[in-house]
């Protein structure tokens, strides 16, 4: 035996035996016993890719100006889109396949190469995951949100991330086995979380440069790819959004008077860095690749496209994803509920009736709908810019050449010359009040809840609103930032007005477009369906139409001076007292409403019979007949005589379905917002259907229509005709009604036309803030210019315009039904603006 050779004694060859077993042989079984642990039961079921949890967000489709469907908005949780691999840039694929998966079509799912590499190098050299692995994941993340499984991630140490592997690897294998390799890169691509609301590929792009994925360029496709790796650590935008300040203030627990401004630079700086670096790296990852002759790439990048790409700066178009960003987010918000409601009706079994195969109902959530409006865009961007051009004074289109006046404006000086003791309520308003409405705000605001939520008492609470502090508030010149109270910015709020527009076609009862208010960022309350005010005289021609119906009156009818009152009787029909309102009366009844005549309208009313509530009998009920075949449904105590002067409370849409009858030859038809609602395959399962009744005679319709011709030839609403204001020029056959309530706290405007019926309302949000003076503080101040510009805005836009013809006579018309012995002309210098 040679010196060099040693003896293995018996103890050492036990103590090797020992270190094999331990190091090798039990870590190789282990291993192979976890690969082969999972059941079924384990694994999240592959099926649910073509199904995913809670993340197919419903898109909100309109019609635009040209007649093509377009997206105006989705509901989301998860803000997903999925598209198929047609629809995503070539250029995408190549660089994740060259970043992420070079061998991605020569494997099976797992890489066994590229796993040896990671292992050998620590992960310092790249991972070894396989695209079909990272899809796997996601399909484990899928799980977690339906059924909160996920305890393996919780294991610590090489145990846990090997269980998690294997299961990884298990399912990968699967996913090959059911899919294309262009199925699994797509899948791959739309459940990818991009963050700022852009899971998948294609809202990525929308998100990140307002394109869609089929668009992006290579040097867009790097950077979205460099993301997968880590979209928080690589993201092209957070530099941008981020609060440093904030982080090394917490990070080195210093004050604010301890920072070091070049701190906060220093770590925006590597912020920005990092994602350049990123993408770089995916751009070189790419030129390899191609060097290679990689057959997996079919877009080469040259070296001289990688130099120059490489030397330019990131460029990113933000697009803001929200529920307030973009068109018509107060009907978006109206729909989302109308939508919820619809689909969680129920049959009198007690089954959805709307119901996926399964039997359960269906979620604008996760179930990626499709929800087709009756919106028209072109006529809802008008409709917009028309409430911010009458609000602000500025004409957001620009085409506006004549000087605009600001109705916000005119309120301010007419609030502040009249008083300014309790700003901005009204004088006769008590201290009492509104100290109560203030009270109400201050406990209704997101400020009183994160108190309330942090433990403070009411006491404490209410002394902080009175403790000055920054904020931003709204001005329509733009946000402000400022220093004031809680209370102060509670008051500032409530000193501004509000309006309501929403346009119906009368032959099908689609709305085509909906504005809800001045700001939604701001101010979210919708003015539309939501808020209901006193109508004012816009009322009227209900009354008039309920009158003529029952022939207790002729357009020409005309009354004597004891006419101008509605009797009060009591249970035995004895007279109490008589309703006489103050104002000048026409001459006729169709001058009535043409001059909004209060003395002319009750005269009306009372044609009708004396006003009895112990049976029910009069005016009131007769009208009240007439407007619940319409679907408004007064409150009992508003049917009073004064309720033909406007005392009932009512909202917009339901204002104008009713006005939409005399345009449609008495029939009403129920409005809707929803044309259908399809699946994410595009099958249909909800369509609308037309709901209709005639309420009114064709006759007395179109009599009433010609009534509220003369509002606008030459009545209330004559300054829609006259060029000499900057919202008129308006020539085409219009009919409207203009409308003021008590101490000028809301302004209306209808205006009909044979193939749109809009209604505008204007007011604050409290009636207690209201003008002063009649000068702006009538409807056909503050809500008839609103109606105008819109028209000034639709007419010459012939994709949209509802034309410039005559309201049709009914073939049915009967001229002889309403025949007076002598006709009576029209005379227009008898009317004046209300």
């Amino acid at each position: 035996m040679k010196d060099s050779e040693k003896i293995i004694t018996k103890k050492e060859k036990t103590i090797l035996s020992i270190v094999f077993w331990a190091f090798v042989l039990i870590p190789l079984i282990m291993v192979i016993c976890i690969y082969l642990s999972p059941s079924d039961e384990d694994l999240p079921a592959v099926s649910l890719l073509d199904n995913p949890p809670e993340l197919l967000a419903s898109e909100i489709i309109a019609t635009n100006a040209n007649g093509k469907d377009t997206i105006i908005g989705k509901y989301w949780k998860v803000n997903r889109t999925s598209i198929k691999y047609r629809e995503i840039s070539p250029y995408v694929i190549d660089a994740l396949i060259s970043t992420e998966d070079e061998r991605f079509h020569s494997h099976s799912g797992v890489d066994f190469r590229a796993l040896l590499r990671a292992a050998k190098a620590l992960g310092s050299d790249g991972g070894g995951s396989t695209i079909s692995q990272q899809l796997a994941k996601q399909l484990f993340t899928m799980q977690e949100r339906m059924d909160g499984t996920g305890d393996d991630e919780k294991l610590e140490g090489a145990i846990g991330t090997i269980l998690i592997k294997a299961k990884e690897h298990i399912i990968a294998t699967r996913l090959e086995k059911r899919y294309t390799k262009k199925e699994i890169i797509t899948m791959y691509l739309n459940q990818f979380d991009f963050l700022y609301n852009a899971v998948g590929i294609e809202n990525a792009s929308k998100v990140y440069f307002n394109k869609s994925a089929i668009d992006l360029t290579k040097i867009e496709a790097a950077m979205l790819v460099g993301m997968c790796k880590n979209p928080s650590l690589y993201n092209p935008y957070s530099f941008k959004r981020k609060n440093y300040t904030q982080k090394i203030l917490i990070t080195k627990g210093i004050s604010l008077s301890e920072l070091d401004l070049n701190d906060v630079k220093e770590a925006r700086s590597k912020d920005s860095i990092r994602a350049i670096q990123r993408r770089n790296q995916v751009l070189f990852q790419w030129l390899r690749n191609s060097e290679n002759n990689n057959p997996s790439i079919q877009n080469k990048l040259s070296r001289k496209e990688y130099n120059k790409l490489k030397n330019m700066p990131i460029v990113v178009h933000y697009t803001s994803v929200d529920h307030k960003a973009g068109i018509a987010p107060y009907f978006r918000e109206s729909l989302r509920a109308e939508v919820v409601k619809l689909l969680n009706t129920k049959t009198n079994s007690g089954a959805y009736k709307y119901a996926k195969k399964d039997g359960s109902n269906y979620n604008i959530y996760r179930d990626g709908l499709k929800i087709y409006t009756t919106i028209n865009t072109g006529l809802q961007g008008k409709a917009e810019e028309a409430v911010m051009q009458h609000l602000s004074g500025v004409d957001p289109s620009g085409k506006n050449k004549k000087k605009i006046i600001s109705l916000q404006n005119e309120f301010d000086k007419n609030n502040k010359r009249y008083s300014n003791k309790r700003w901005p309520f009204s004088n006769s308003v008590s201290e009492k009040t509104v100290n109560s409405i203030l009270s109400r705000a201050r406990r209704n605001s997101d400020r009183y809840d994160s108190l309330i939520a942090h433990g403070y008492n009411a006491s404490e609470i209410e002394k902080s609103f009175n403790i000055p502090v920054p904020m931003k508030v709204f001005s329509w010149g733009g946000d402000i930032d400022t220093i004031m109270t809680p209370n102060d910015s509670i008051r500032y709020y409530r000193s501004f007005l509000h309006a309501g527009l929403v346009s119906i076609d009368p032959r099908t009862g689609f709305v085509k477009a909906w504005v809800g208010g001045a700001q939604f960022k701001h101010f979210s309350y919708d003015h539309v369906r939501t808020g209901k005010r006193q109508v004012g005289s816009t009322i009227k021609p209900f009354i008039y139409a309920t009158a003529l119906s029952m022939k207790t009156v002729k357009p020409c009818t005309k009354f004597s001076e004891e006419d101008y009152c509605v009797e009060i009787v009591d249970d035995k029909n004895q007279l109490i007292k008589k309703y006489s309102p103050r104002g000048t009366a026409a001459k006729t009844v169709s001058l009535g409403i043409s001059q909004s005549s209060n003395p002319t309208t009750v005269a009306v009313m009372g044609s009708m019979g004396r006003y009895n509530s112990f049976r029910e009998t009069g005016g009131p009920y007769q009208v009240d007949k007439l407007l619940r075949k319409m679907n408004i449904k007064l409150r009992y105590e508003d049917l009073v005589p004064a309720m033909c002067l406007g005392t009932p409370d009512l909202n917009l849409f339901e204002l104008v379905s009713g006005q939409c009858v005399f345009v449609n030859n008495g029939i009403y038809i129920k409005p809707t917002i929803i044309e259908r609602i399809t699946d994410k395959h595009g099958r249909v399962i909800y369509s609308a259907n037309q709901e209709s009744d005639r309420v009114l005679s064709s006759t007395v319709a179109y009599e009433i229509l010609k009534m509220m011709k003369g509002v606008v030839q030459g009545g209330t609403g004559s300054s829609l005709r006259g060029a000499y204001r900057p919202w008129g020029g308006i020539t085409a056959p219009t009919a409207g009604k203009t409308g003021t309530t008590q101490n000028n706290a809301d302004g209306w405007f209808m205006g009909l036309t044979p193939e749109l019926v809009t209604g505008v309302w204007v007011g604050a949000e409290d009636p207690t803030v209201r003008f002063r003076t009649m000068t702006w503080g009538q409807g056909a101040r503050m809500a008839l210019p609103i109606y105008g510009y819109y028209m000034q805005k639709v007419y010459p836009d012939e994709r949209i315009s509802p034309g410039k013809d005559d309201f049709e006579v009914p073939f049915d018309y009967n001229p002889e039904e309403f025949k007076c012995e002598e006709e009576l002309s029209i005379d227009n210098n008898e009317w004046g603006e209300f």
